[in-house]
């Protein structure tokens, strides 16, 4: 079909409903009025009320049944690849003339177990809600804040005890619960005695202050326990070698928490112990482009790691 001509005056534009051009376009391509629905987040039957209305504009049929298909007629067929041709540039030029807003970049600096445990599995979630804020990580083992001016954020697993420092309590009182697979519970039966739970294979995680000694010593300062199977030197193998079966492990709440809902890891045991560390939140008082920070500072909120405690 040739359509080289010169251009229509405006009395002279015939355009159907735009509505109506969604529906078919968005039935035509898919084979389908369901999934043209689902795509333009509409009933069915709205698709199917836009594209008679259509017709109707048209005085042609569009759609043939052909049983249970959807099959296009041949006018149909010659009207999808401009009508699409049609709408992708429409959406290509607001695109690039008025999608195109400057992005921002956020530096934050975190701590490398809660970045993977927790934090990850959210970030999806500030993309779809914050999509010209990018974000830069920069993961970190250390109980201290770096002072980087190269980066606006810091969230570190420490103690909270720097001065000259703008930081906040990263979520509520942190605590150290005991955890086990589903199979390592089949396996083990923690109904008996500390004293043979305390035999019981362990996991440890290396540079905390509290573990597996502080944990028994507060059901009995001389109770005689065997020693961790397994160190490691991250949260995050700890707790996949918990996972896999070989052995209970001690563990902030904060960073097994997805793992509990999930079913992967079960509380063992009821006890739980205080952390003397916490996360905190550290604002780069240097920058002053405060929206950005702000912004994540919000979010964290939203997704219930309330910020508590301020001090600066």
């Amino acid at each position: 079909m040739n359509l080289n001509r010169a251009p229509l005056k405006q009395s002279q534009r015939r355009i159907p409903p735009f509505k109506a051009l969604r529906a078919f376009e968005s039935a035509a391509r898919h084979g389908s009025f369901s999934l043209a629905a689902e795509e333009l987040n509409v009933t069915r039957a709205a698709v199917s009320q836009q594209i008679k209305l259509l017709e109707q504009y048209l005085d042609s049929k569009l759609f043939e049944r052909a049983g249970i298909k959807l099959k296009l007629t041949e006018q149909a067929l010659d009207y999808l690849p401009l009508l699409t041709d049609t709408l992708d540039n429409l959406a290509f030029g607001t695109n690039h003339l008025f999608g195109q807003k400057k992005r921002e970049t956020l530096k934050i600096r975190v701590a490398q177990s809660f970045c993977h445990m927790w934090l990850l599995p959210r970030l999806a979630d500030f993309h779809r809600n914050y999509p010209n804020i990018a974000l830069e990580f920069y993961s970190t083992t250390n109980l201290y804040p770096s002072n980087n001016n190269t980066v606006d954020l810091e969230i570190v697993n420490g103690y909270g005890n720097w001065n000259a420092t703008e930081y906040e309590t990263l979520g509520r009182k942190e605590e150290w619960s005991v955890v086990a697979s589903p199979q390592f519970l089949n396996e083990h039966d923690f109904a008996l005695d500390i004293e043979a739970i305390a035999l019981f294979p362990k996991i440890e995680t290396l540079g905390y202050n509290e573990g597996w000694k502080t944990w028994f010593a507060l059901h009995d300062s001389s109770l005689i326990y065997s020693a961790p199977m397994m160190q490691f030197d991250s949260t995050q193998l700890s707790v996949e070698a918990a996972i896999q079966g070989l052995g209970m492990l001690i563990a902030k709440s904060v960073l097994v928490d997805d793992a509990l809902k999930q079913g992967t890891l079960k509380l063992a045991h009821p006890r739980t112990m205080p952390s003397q560390s916490q996360h905190y939140l550290i604002k780069n008082i240097t920058h002053h482009n405060a929206k950005k920070i702000n912004t994540f500072r919000e979010w964290l909120a939203h997704c219930d790691m309330l910020l508590e405690d301020r001090k600066c």
